[in-house]
C-alpha cells in the first residue's frame, strides 16, 4: 500500500470534517447529472472512501447497482445493494473485464493516478452512450504549497483532458473552477491538508517553525483549489 493510500485509511475517520472542498465539488457533479439526466442501471464509482458521494449518487438513482472501488478497505463504510471492490485501479483490467457499466464516476480521486492511463483505459468499461464524469485538479492547485515546498501531484490542464478524452467520448461539460480557503493560522492550514489527504506532500515532511512563518508571511493563511469538472458520453 502506498504511503498516501495508508494517510487516507488512517485518517478517515477526520475526512469528512476536512474535505470541505470535496464536499462541494460533489454536489458539483451531482448538479451536472441532474442537467442532463439519463437511465442509469449499473455505476462504477472508483476512489469511493468512506462513501460521502457514494450516498448523493444513490440519491438520484435509488434503484442502480453500485460497484464501488477504492485502494483501502472501507467495506464496512457499503451496504444495501452496493458491491465494494477493493483494488488499485492499475489493476482495473484484470479485476473488472468483461463487465460494463452505463456510468463510471470519481470525485477528487483521478490525480492520484496515471490520469493519461487511466482516461484511455475507462471507455472499454462503458456501454455505449455510456458516462464519464469526474472531478479533479488543474495545475494551480495549491499553488501556495508548491511555491512554497516544491511538492505536489502532477495535473493536467483543460485543453490536456479535451485532447485525451476527444478520441472516445462526446464531451458535454468541461470547466474549471477555483475555492480559496482561509486559515486562522498556517498550522490549521496544514492540519486542514494532512486529514483531508489531497495534498501531496510526503511524510517525513518537516513542517519547521520558518515554514510556518513563511506560509503566513506569504499567503496569510490561504490555500487555493483549481478544481476540474468532465462530464462525456462515449461515442
Amino acid at each position: 500500500m502506498s504511503l498516501s493510500a495508508q494517510r487516507f485509511l488512517r485518517h478517515a475517520h477526520n475526512y469528512e470534517r476536512y474535505a470541505i472542498v470535496q464536499h462541494q465539488m460533489a454536489q458539483k457533479l451531482i448538479e451536472i447529472l441532474r442537467g442532463s439526466p439519463s437511465q442509469c442501471t449499473d455505476i462504477f464509482e472508483f476512489g469511493c472512501g468512506t462513501g460521502s458521494y457514494t450516498k448523493l449518487l444513490e440519491s438520484l438513482y435509488p434503484h442502480a447497482h453500485f460497484v464501488c472501488n477504492d485502494i483501502n478497505n472501507y467495506a464496512q463504510y457499503f451496504g444495501g445493494g452496493k458491491e465494494f471492490l477493493r483494488f488499485d485501479m492499475k489493476d482495473l483490467s484484470e479485476i473488472l473485464s468483461p463487465r460494463t457499466f452505463d456510468l463510471i464516476t470519481a470525485n477528487a480521486a483521478i490525480q492520484w493516478l496515471n490520469q493519461r492511463k487511466c482516461l484511455q483505459t475507462l471507455p472499454r468499461f462503458l456501454r455505449c452512450g455510456g458516462a464519464l464524469l469526474l472531478s479533479s485538479f488543474g495545475k494551480r492547485n495549491l499553488w501556495q504549497i508548491r511555491e512554497l515546498c516544491g511538492v505536489g501531484l502532477e495535473y493536467l490542464n483543460l485543453e490536456e483532458y479535451e485532447e485525451i478524452l476527444s478520441e472516445h467520448f462526446e464531451i458535454l461539460h468541461l470547466s474549471q473552477d477555483s475555492h480559496t480557503l482561509h486559515f486562522e493560522s498556517a498550522i490549521e492550514a496544514f492540519r486542514h491538508l494532512h486529514f483531508s489527504g489531497v495534498n501531496g506532500v510526503q511524510n517525513g515532511f518537516f513542517l519547521s517553525k520558518e515554514l510556518l512563518g513563511n506560509f503566513e508571511k506569504n499567503f496569510a493563511n490561504t490555500l487555493t483549489y483549481d478544481c476540474v469538472f468532465i462530464y462525456v458520453r462515449k461515442k
